[in-house]
């Protein structure tokens, strides 16, 4: 059976916690909550790197959700040499925790897509899931800051915006390795994406516990967040990218 790691990335707010929680339905499959430990630029275990997870009351709130201890955690932090070993012994743990060892652990941290690279390099054999989101529903959400930090327009499309750029560029040099997946796709027929999702990362669609998917789908939430002048403005800049996508 493939034991090699998958990643879901992509922008936030794009139905990535949605597709996590389906695909970890299946036996087989386990993902903790958020790690982020490929979206920083900071070199591992610099003092600007260490403090995302000596600091954050988030990262802690993870782990306790997990069922990671604390003091391990920060040891591995604190032995290991690469973000890769901690990513390792991070996922190892969480399928003990879950009493599933032979499990196999995968990881949804969206912005991870910005570590795409270091990601390749640690996980030869890995695969990505790609998941996009009409930029406009992306942008609402992103400003309403319910689950996130409220943030600007113009932040809020670029963290759509830049991740379809560094996308665009790997698959380019690795398509076999990326399959792209549409939010708006997904939720109107998730039956038939999860077992698309399934057989490319080499899981079995058949031990999918398909009747007990549940499946919200959120459209046009745009609407009632966006006027008009944010709503054009978000079209301009994300033209080049929409269209490639079908949006």
């Amino acid at each position: 059976m493939e034991n090699a790691p998958f990643f879901i990335v992509g922008a936030p707010r794009s139905g990535t916690t949605l597709l996590r929680d389906v695909l970890r339905l299946h036996p087989r499959l386990e993902c903790p909550e958020e790690t982020h430990f490929f979206r920083w630029a900071d070199p591992f275990r610099s003092p600007r790197y260490q403090k995302h997870y000596n600091k954050s009351r988030l990262f802690q709130k993870h782990r306790e959700i997990d069922g990671i201890d604390n003091f391990g955690f920060h040891l591995s932090l604190q032995r290991g040499s690469s973000r890769g070993q901690l990513q390792d012994w991070y996922g190892r743990e969480f399928l003990r925790v879950r009493g599933n060892p032979d499990g196999r652990w995968f990881d949804k941290t969206p912005q991870n897509i910005y570590g795409i690279l270091l990601i390749s390099e640690y996980y030869p054999d890995a695969k990505f899931i790609h998941l996009h989101r009409n930029p406009l529903n992306v942008v609402a959400s992103l400003l309403e800051g319910k689950v996130m930090p409220a943030h600007d327009l113009m932040g809020a499309v670029n963290y759509w915006l830049e991740s379809m750029m560094i996308m665009r560029q790997y698959k380019s040099a690795n398509p076999e390795r990326v399959l792209d997946v549409s939010y708006e796709r997904f939720t109107e027929d998730a039956m038939s994406v999860t077992r698309i999702i399934l057989e490319f990362v080499g899981e079995s669609a058949s031990e999918m516990p398909y009747n007990k998917m549940s499946i919200h789908r959120e459209m046009n939430k745009y609407r009632r967040v966006l006027d008009a002048q944010e709503v054009g403005k978000v079209l301009k800049i994300t033209e080049a990218y929409r269209a490639e996508y079908g949006y």
